[in-house]
């Protein structure tokens, strides 16, 4: 006979499952890959003047408020370039907005005005009635990102606007003679070795050299990395993109916004501990201030 006490005990054992998977401790692994969240998008919010289109992932699932991304894709590129970024990091709990910038030829300060009206949107979006991230959206925690030309306006909007920033993640930068000592927000450069486009050692390097020490920083160098090792693979590009590092780069991505953003400090190890032997050896260099 099925008993009210059988029954209990298989709902209790059954909630002590679900507990204990869901307070599992997050690893590298973990983060390199799908997030525990089911990803849902749209693109159909008021536009703005500074980018002509975007889409809007985010985490369908997640019952609490969740922080937000913009990310800006780089030089005679489209969000498409920059795709995997939105589901990856809205399956690990943020919103996230991919956008298209006005011209494909946008220099970089054009695009640090477009990822800070990104940001706008996304904080309009948990107000606007209709939305689907309506009431959802904490906006005190924001962060932008962006590729080659983008990366520079990563930088460049957090030279200016890091009072309204929590992190800034650009990866392969692009802006000559860049000065970012007034930048006050964490910030992980995420660069490639052997990159043609915008050379290390001209851009990154001498970028995260910029920064201030006194803030937590960054530098990421995948040993062979091109220039497009955090893009999307489409099939037209005209480098193929490093999509073998995507588990790395994907993984400090999110571990860098669930610390500094989240501020979830169990991440904190995940950043700026100890990496394994494998993923250190997939680094040229490797640099940091906490």
């Amino acid at each position: 006979m099925f008993t009210r006490a059988r029954y209990l005990i298989i709902l209790f054992l059954g909630l002590s499952l679900w507990i204990d998977a869901s307070a599992q401790a997050p690893t590298r692994e973990s983060l390199g890959a799908q997030g525990p969240y089911q990803v849902a998008y749209y693109s159909n919010f008021p536009a703005v003047q500074e980018f002509t289109a975007g889409t809007i992932y985010f985490p369908a699932n997640k019952a609490q408020t969740f922080g937000a991304v913009a990310i800006s894709p780089g030089f005679a590129e489209r969000q498409e370039n920059m795709s995997w970024w939105g589901r990856h990091l809205a399956s690990h709990g943020f919103a996230v907005l991919t956008l298209d910038t006005n011209e494909l030829r946008d220099d970089p300060a054009i695009r640090a005005e477009a990822l800070m009206a990104a940001l706008r949107v996304l904080s309009g979006e948990s107000e606007r009635e209709g939305s689907p991230l309506r009431g959802k959206i904490d906006t005190n925690r924001m962060a932008i990102m962006g590729h080659s030309m983008g990366g520079g306006g990563t930088l460049l909007a957090a030279n200016t606007h890091s009072s309204e920033l929590k992190a800034a993640i650009p990866f392969t930068p692009w802006q000559p003679d860049g000065d970012f000592s007034d930048v006050t927000v964490p910030t992980l450069i995420i660069a490639g070795e052997i990159d043609r486009v915008a050379p290390v050692n001209d851009h990154a390097w001498p970028h995260y050299q910029s920064l201030s020490a006194s803030n937590p920083r960054m530098y990421l160098e995948i040993r062979g990395g091109n220039h497009f090792i955090a893009n999307t693979a489409t099939g037209g590009d005209r480098l193929a993109p490093n999509i073998d590092v995507h588990d790395l780069v994907g993984s400090m991505g999110v571990a860098w916004l669930k610390l500094f953003v989240d501020g979830e400090e169990e991440y904190r190890d995940l950043v700026f501990g100890d990496m394994p032997a494998g993923d250190r050896e997939r680094l040229s260099r490797w640099e940091f201030e906490e």
